[in-house]
């Protein structure tokens, strides 16, 4: 620990599971003190046929919680936790203990399938015509992990065979981890797959997912659903330049390498002043698109999605990023970029490797509505660089933060953007070498970080945290988390000026760091000097 003793907030224990707030100040929060290890085994249940006393209306929802209207970030979706539908599994859960499959599940609980003919059935709380079901399977013997499919049904009638994975999850040994399952301590155990129905169904359709076989994997545990209605893809707009004009030939079935037409596309459009569109499709990038004075549109990122990794260096992978301030100053300017998805290959934590959906410097930029997934981080965004925001996007199952702000990031700003299953801090400013200043984090919702905190400043100038809503922090971390914790974070580059950081809801978010060997509560906030 670096010098200085930490300050934190101990709880109310009389307070459960909710929200206290007074007028005109910060919002202080608490998690239940009945959410805590105990000596249950993993896997509980009291009746082979669990259903709450009504499915169609309760979801268990933790981002959908009423208590907390207004808070974090506005979705298009509604999730549903699986032990609220219908099923003939088992509930795992309710244990805090580090390393068990419930501590990593939303609320710390989910429905754990291990035969045939076992099944979770959601009611659809909306309209909906996709689903994003979060999920685990074991890993595999050699740590690569398994793949397996679950049958879809709709009404009773099977629309398709879902495929699911353990290859992005099951870490093992001390940090930065790998991927050897004869290490010890292993965790990040949940994985995310999405998919699109045939058509819309109306509220209240029932989906169902069933296991069929236990050949490829013993156990399917389900966690959540989350029903969302997407909407048609949006066309070209006039007068741009698409990826898979003749002029750049990029492939929309993701067969073949389109990093060189994209790049082109890129170029030219800055050189034409023209904004570039990427038609539906799945394209395969071996290699970072590097972006400057450039507007770039998608159809919509679940229509337009970009990936892949370089089979030959697999340092280099699916990435939009702009030029570095060290090259340029200020990095990349006034960029755009715009409804699609980037859906990486990242199976490894490696600090050194930029495998990142984002990153390099930009400055006077927006990102608006991207989805980040399967990458190191979301955003990994280094300075100097000035007026930034990243909005209305959502960032999953990254092996790293979900978004940094490092070094020298002014008047810069994350809001209204869903963070769910990082392996680092959710969202995190890191004042490193040159100072963060007048930066903000307000209106998103951050769960489940599998290591550290939901949100974390580490130094920094007249910073706001404000109206976001946190929940479910694993290990090493809290719900918020304010300090000069590290040796480059002192002086100018350390904790100055006004923090405001009020009207955030902390939920489930508190634990104990086995490094420093200290406990962070729901809402530490950690003043080192």
């Amino acid at each position: 620990m670096a010098p200085g003793a930490p300050f934190c907030y101990h709880p109310d224990p009389t307070i459960t599971d909710t929200t206290t707030t007074k007028p005109n100040t910060d919002t202080k929060t608490t998690s239940t003190p009945t959410d805590v290890t105990t000596s249950s085994p993993d896997v509980t249940t009291s009746s082979p046929d669990v259903t709450t006393s009504n499915p169609d209306v309760t979801t268990g929802s933790t981002i959908d919680d009423q208590r907390w209207k207004g808070r974090g970030a506005k979705v298009a979706f509604v999730e549903v936790e699986a032990e609220h539908a219908h099923h003939n599994g088992q509930i795992i859960g309710n244990d805090r203990t580090y390393g068990k499959l419930s501590s990593e599940a939303s609320g710390r609980r989910a429905v754990q399938l291990n035969a045939v003919g076992q099944y979770v059935e959601f009611t659809m709380p909306i309209q909906a015509n996709s689903l994003v079901v979060r999920y685990s399977l074991p890993d595999s013997a050699d740590g690569k992990g398994l793949d397996a499919t679950i049958d879809l049904y709709v009404n009773n009638n099977k629309l398709k065979a879902l495929p699911l994975t353990s290859r992005y999850s099951w870490y093992y040994g001390a940090y930065p981890f790998n991927n050897n399952p004869s290490d010890s301590n292993p965790h990040h155990f949940y994985d995310e797959v999405r998919t699109m129905f045939d058509k819309a169904y109306p509220k209240g359709t029932k989906v169902k997912l069933q296991v069929t076989s236990t050949q490829q994997s013993p156990t399917f545990t389900i966690d959540l659903a989350d029903f969302e209605l997407v909407g048609a893809p949006y066309p070209q707009p006039s007068g741009s330049l698409s990826v898979t004009d003749a002029s750049y030939g990029a492939d929309p079935t993701g067969k073949t390498d389109s990093t060189k037409a994209f790049q082109k596309a890129v170029d030219d459009g800055k050189g034409q002043k023209k904004t570039v569109y990427i038609p539906q499709g799945t394209y395969l990038l071996y290699d970072h698109v590097i972006v400057d004075q450039v507007k770039i549109v998608g159809a919509g990122p679940w229509y337009s999605v970009l990936g892949g990794r370089n089979p030959n260096d697999q340092q280099k992978t699916a990435g939009i990023f702009g030029k570095y301030d060290a090259d340029v100053p200020g990095g990349s300017k006034n960029v755009i970029l715009e409804n699609f998805a980037i859906i990486g290959d990242i199976r490894e934590r490696n600090d050194n490797a930029p495998a990142n959906a984002l990153g390099g410097s930009f400055s006077d930029s927006v990102v608006d509505n991207l989805w980040l997934q399967h990458v190191k981080c979301g955003g990994w965004f280094d300075g100097k660089m000035n007026n930034f925001t990243l909005r209305n996007s959502r960032i999953l199952d990254t092996t790293a933060d979900g978004v940094n702000f490092h070094k020298g990031v002014t008047n810069s700003v994350v809001q209204n953007t869903f963070v769910r299953n990082t392996g680092d801090d959710g969202l995190a400013m890191w004042g490193e070498q040159y100072p963060n200043v007048n930066n903000k984090f307000i209106h998103n919702t951050v769960g489940i970080p599998i290591l550290a905190n939901n949100i974390a400043i580490y130094g920094g100038k007249d910073i706001e945290v404000s109206d976001n809503f946190v929940y479910d922090t694993i290990t090493n971390g809290g719900g918020i988390h304010v300090s000069n914790r590290y040796a480059n974070v002192r002086g100018e580059t350390g904790i100055k000026g006004n923090y405001q950081i009020y009207r955030n809801t902390l939920l489930r978010a508190g634990n104990s760091d086995f490094n420093w060997h200290f406990w962070h509560w729901g809402n530490l906030v950690q003043w080192t000097q």
